[in-house]
């Protein structure tokens, strides 16, 4: 006999979007909330539940708006409303929760579950309407989320993948497929990019239709609340199941910190490195919204916090490391004593000088730093540390190592910056000065790429940067590949490039360079030519060695690997640093 459609509908329940997050193990619920809410706690038959309703507001566009209204000024106004419920849930999903916080557990009659109280439990926190805000970050599992994602999803069944590149600019990429993909198909770096979230048809489907992952996992499935408790308890199991190493195994390259003794000692380091830049000295600390941020949104921020500069605050329209130091310096910065203050800064959305701290970001969620310990690289990145699987660093520094030059054109300089160090290179007669030459590959006549900063006779391109400055190394190695590139390729920048050579040899009074680069007609032979990124950088604090951070290794190595099929040797040659005042 056939069954209604009405038949089928009553059966089959609602269809629902949960936002789920987990709780760190050393966190009650009462740590989970911020101070600065004014949440309700009301009655629950499981759980804690909490609401929240904002009072009416004008909107901040209101006052513009209102010049044009002929009839007086609209009356309107923003309110909102969130909830957040926690649930208590044991670690093996054969066993039932306790009512969190009470005596007793009193659960639905038609939930199905036994009431015996789990000796080891997690707790989940489920966001509704703004409820996330309201959650303290320091106590939210982090990567949660996409834990279960790349626990539960087939790499052939991918719909949706965030990334970010650590480097000294940090970028952000979202990958949205119109259809299930393979990860292949996404295009992503694996040695480079930092999976970030993922989202895609699970291979369970009694579990989600859809779900994604990043912190917080949310997933979109047919739910009744009596089958809340269940759908949580398969959360978690997903959380600790290693199913993703199949498919997803790179992502173990870096690994959360857990160990707090640990966590303590690298962000000591973090607090030096703000005590370094606030006398003046360089560091390899840099800030970034670890978020993607919805590029038609006009904003600008201020930095809040003890010892940063009162009153009335300045907008910026973006993070920098140095408009934060700028702040401190202008407020009191003697009032630091430790990491604890510095986690207490924050980052908000600021109007006419004054902050939302409704929209507000801690600051330290924002700060990118990486440093040495116990022999282990480690990153700080959106708020948590990571530790670089040991294997995965040898690979890299194995890379960096072959192609790193014992010898380098110039072992250190006082220079203070690139600009310095080419006019003091340009007066060796074995090189010829091309910075600031632009040669347009053809077709692209306003490109304007620049070859090299200067052109040995020795054949190589010689690109510089300081490594310390406000550009990223990664802006170098661009440039070494697309000059590279365009060398091999294109005939009219070849020519454009030893017609410049040829007048600043002349201006120059130097000879030879004209038979080095062929003309735009002759292709050349890569490799006959050396393409060398020479950087300027002060030694480390802790282990008073020259280097690159890591992740500025990882991306060369992608650089290296496409110029070097193109038949150049590559070369990275590091130049020491050296205050003038510290020469003796």
């Amino acid at each position: 006999m056939a069954i209604s459609a009405s038949a089928i509908a009553a059966v089959t329940p609602p269809s629902v979007t949960l936002s789920l997050r987990l709780l760190k193990r050393t966190k009650s619920i009462d740590d989970a909330i911020r101070a600065t809410r004014s949440l309700i706690e009301h009655e629950a038959t499981v759980g804690r539940l909490f609401s929240e309703q904002t009072v009416s507001k004008e909107p901040t566009w209101l006052g513009f708006v209102n010049a044009f209204s002929s009839n007086g000024p609209l009356e309107l106004s923003n309110r909102s409303c969130s909830a957040l419920l926690f649930l208590e849930i044991p670690d093996s999903a054969s066993v039932a929760p306790s009512l969190t916080g009470g005596s007793a557990a009193q659960i639905p009659a038609d939930a199905s579950v036994a009431t015996t109280v789990p000796a080891v439990t997690r707790i989940f926190a489920l966001a509704f309407g703004g409820g996330h805000h309201a959650l303290d970050p320091d106590a939210i599992e982090r990567n949660f989320g996409l834990r279960v994602a790349l626990n539960s999803i087939a790499r052939e069944d991918l719909r949706n993948i965030d990334v970010a590149t650590l480097d000294a600019t940090t970028f952000q990429k979202r990958y949205q497929a119109s259809r299930k993909s393979d990860l292949r198909e996404f295009g992503i770096d694996t040695q480079q990019e930092l999976f970030r979230l993922a989202g895609g048809a699970p291979t369970d489907a009694s579990f989600a239709r859809s779900l994604a992952g990043k912190d917080a996992l949310t997933l979109t499935a047919n739910l009744t609340p009596a089958g809340l408790i269940a759908k949580c308890a398969k959360a978690l199991s997903l959380f600790t199941a290693t199913d993703y190493k199949k498919d997803y195994g790179f992502i173990d390259h870096i690994t959360p910190v857990r160990d707090n003794d640990c966590i303590a000692k690298l962000d000591e380091r973090i607090f030096e490195a703000v005590e370094t830049l606030l006398d003046g000295k360089s560091s390899d600390l840099h800030l970034m919204m670890p978020d993607i941020i919805d590029p038609e949104a006009v904003y600008e921020i201020g930095y809040f916090g003890k010892g940063l500069n009162p009153g009335k605050k300045k907008g910026f329209g973006e993070l920098a490391i140095e408009d934060y130091v700028a702040e401190l310096k202008a407020g009191k910065p003697e009032e630091l004593k430790s990491i604890a203050d510095l986690r207490g800064h924050e980052v908000r959305l600021v109007k006419n000088g004054q902050g939302n701290k409704e929209q507000a970001r801690r600051l330290y969620d924002c700060f990118i730093f990486e440093t040495d310990l116990d022999k282990v690289t480690h990153v700080l990145f959106a708020g948590e540390w990571y530790a670089i699987d040991t294997k995965y660093h040898t690979e890299v520094e194995t890379d960096f190592t072959r192609i790193l030059a014992s010898t380098p054109i110039i072992a250190s300089t006082t220079s203070a910056n690139e600009q310095d160090l080419i006019a003091e290179l340009d007066k060796h007669a074995h090189f010829l000065n091309l910075d600031k030459v632009k040669a347009s590959p053809f077709g692209a006549g306003g490109a304007n790429l620049e070859p090299c900063d200067f052109l040995s006779k020795s054949k190589e391109f010689i690109h510089l940067k300081d490594g310390h400055g406000s550009a990223p190394i990664s802006h170098l190695w661009s440039q070494g590949v697309v000059s590279a590139e365009a060398f091999v390729r294109d005939e009219v920048f070849r020519k454009s490039m030893r017609d410049s050579a040829i007048k600043r040899q002349t201006k120059a009074k130097k000879k030879g360079f004209e038979t080095i680069l062929p003309d735009g007609r002759t292709k050349p032979v890569p490799t006959d030519f050396k393409v060398v990124y020479g950087i300027m950088r002060h030694r480390y604090k802790h282990s008073k060695k020259l280097g690159l951070p890591f992740f500025s290794k990882v991306s060369l190595r992608a650089a290296a690997r496409r110029i070097e099929l193109m038949g150049f040797t590559v070369e990275v040659h590091l130049i020491e640093k050296i205050h003038a005042s510290t020469l003796p």
